[in-house]
């Protein structure tokens, strides 16, 4: 259960598909075009992005098993945060 604690915990998704997506997220494609290239749910893809919080359990996970470098992380960690202000301010 090295998921335990993550944003992928009791996702159906490969490491190499999670690897893809949060890629493509970086790459700031939006949710339909990640959904597009994958064809991945949109639904699935939101909720993996959404799910995803900095903690170092998933930080060491990105790492050491998806295979994300410690500055792809930093740059997630900015395009949430960056997300969820958005969010808030339309609410």
């Amino acid at each position: 259960m090295d998921t335990k604690g993550t944003a992928v915990y009791r996702k159906h998704l490969s490491a190499d598909e999670i690897r893809l997506i949060y890629r493509l997220f970086l790459e700031k494609n939006g949710i339909r075009s990640i959904e597009r290239i994958t064809g991945h749910h949109r639904d699935t893809i939101s909720h993996l992005i959404k799910d995803t919080v900095k903690n170092q359990k998933t930080e060491e996970y990105l790492v050491k098993q998806i295979g994300l470098t410690a500055g792809e992380c930093e740059k997630l960690w900015g395009l949430l945060e960056k997300k969820r202000e958005t969010s808030r301010k339309k609410s």
